[in-house]
């Protein structure tokens, strides 16, 4: 079992067409680890998310690739290569959404003592209404 080692600072924004940004920041508790030559870092989710119930991995490859995976209330696979697009199904207590991911950044750098995550990408939920997301995860070692 692994142990919560990291301090994950979480900072997301999210804006439409005509929105100004909503931003979200949170600290929590959670795991960086290493498996299989990617680094994995680990947390659940909160309320503040709106994703309650939810386990959060998100997995950077030797290649650059950043793959976030949801388990639990919010089920969902999003694959993050800079500069391409990606389509995948979420799973909600309402039904499936088809959402396209275009990812226009995907920067990470990240180490035994802990590092950072930087995404930015747009969304589009069965090919309709889109909104552009920056998210920034900044990892650091406890103690």
């Amino acid at each position: 079992m692994i142990h919560n080692n990291a301090m994950i600072t979480i900072e997301g924004q999210q804006w439409g067409a005509e929105e100004e940004p909503q931003t979200i920041r949170l600290t929590t508790e959670g795991q960086l680890y290493k498996k299989n030559d990617s680094w994995h870092v680990a947390y659940d989710e909160s309320e503040a998310t709106g994703l309650d119930g939810t386990h959060t991995i998100i997995r950077v490859d030797l290649d650059g690739t950043v793959t976030l995976l949801r388990s639990g209330s919010h089920e969902m696979e999003m694959v993050f290569v800079q500069g391409s697009r990606h389509i995948t199904t979420m799973q909600t207590p309402y039904g499936n959404l088809a959402i396209g991911i275009y990812t226009s950044k995907a920067q990470s750098s990240l180490g035994a003592d802990g590092g950072s995550i930087h995404l930015g990408y747009s969304i589009d939920f069965n090919e309709q209404e889109t909104a552009t997301q920056k998210l920034d995860l900044d990892i650091r070692l406890k103690g």
